[in-house]
């Protein structure tokens, strides 16, 4: 026996491998945990972007850490984390179902309609992708997540009903290589589609949460800033009083009323008025230095 013939061999039994060995090792090596985690973390990052951008922050301005970018993504991966988790659920609990009635009635001329039904779905939204991405302008009404999502779930939805045919007629439709490529490229929209469904998704999340911020302003405690150089554009609600100097310190002869820190990063400080409106009022940037003095008020 040459060296060559074990290598043969060894080819030969993995080309063998049933597809669904194929699929355990390929989700396997994307690792689903890894992957949901990114795509939390990154749903965090987009929405605490978007709930700075709601008041005409750029989050490059913040200059935030990469712990406190973690930590603001925290407050909102909550919401997905769960969707993520129930969607997972509802697919296990598909696909134990559709196991259970090919148990049951293996001969049934209803499964083979079951597994046509299944790979037209996903074929329907291929094309609601397709529409979505070629289609649809922006003067379109769009739904949220909608293209993004059926670009995820369509091939894989495709795939699984192409498998599910073949599982039922007791041979595959497809040739292992095809079948193979078939669940790469399937498996690449659906992490492509879960990404740009969480940017989607993530920023609208992040503007509600700049919204729920804008109301509760007033809740928040008052700070009142004395400088010793007058402050331009004041936003509504904010008043200034001007202070008596003593002697010849460095004085603070200026006194305003009526902020609402926003943020505090990178040695400034973000501040609103507690009646901040969009597209009325503006944010008011300070060097957080020697020059300003700050007190905070708590409101009832």
């Amino acid at each position: 026996m040459t060296d060559e013939e074990p290598a043969r061999e060894e080819a030969a039994s993995a080309a063998q491998e049933p597809i669904s060995t194929r699929i355990r090792q390929l989700t396997e090596a994307i690792g689903p945990t890894t992957l949901a985690t990114a795509l939390l973390i990154y749903f965090g990052y987009v929405a605490t972007r978007a709930r700075f951008d709601y008041f005409g922050v750029s989050l490059e301005m913040t200059d935030l850490s990469n712990q406190s970018l973690l930590l603001y993504g925290l407050e909102v991966v909550y919401v997905p984390a769960a969707l993520i988790f129930l969607g997972a659920l509802t697919v296990i609990g598909v696909h134990t179902a559709v196991m259970w009635r090919l148990t049951r009635r293996p001969d049934d001329l209803a499964n083979t309609f079951l597994a046509a039904g299944i790979g037209l779905v996903g074929v329907l939204m291929i094309g609601r992708a397709l529409i979505g991405m070629f289609v649809e302008g922006s003067d379109t009404s769009v739904v949220i997540g909608a293209t993004p999502l059926s670009l995820a779930f369509g091939p894989g939805t495709v795939a699984y009903g192409v498998w599910l045919h073949g599982k039922i007629r007791g041979r595959p439709l497809l040739s292992q290589r095809l079948a193979r490529n078939g669940v790469i490229c399937a498996v690449g929209l659906a992490v492509a589609g879960l990404f740009w469904a969480s940017t989607q998704v993530a920023w609208a999340y992040g503007t509600g949460r700049g919204e729920e911020d804008a109301h509760d302003l007033a809740k928040r405690p008052e700070v009142v800033i004395d400088t010793k150089e007058p402050l331009a554009g004041l936003p509504s609600g904010v008043t200034q009083t001007a202070l008596t100097t003593r002697g010849k310190d460095p004085a603070f002869v200026h006194r305003y009323h009526g902020f609402r820190l926003l943020l505090a990063s990178g040695g400034r400080l973000f501040l609103v008025s507690g009646t901040w409106t969009l597209g009325r009022d503006q944010t008011i940037v300070l060097p957080y230095d020697n020059g300003i003095r700050i007190q905070l008020i708590s409101q009832p």
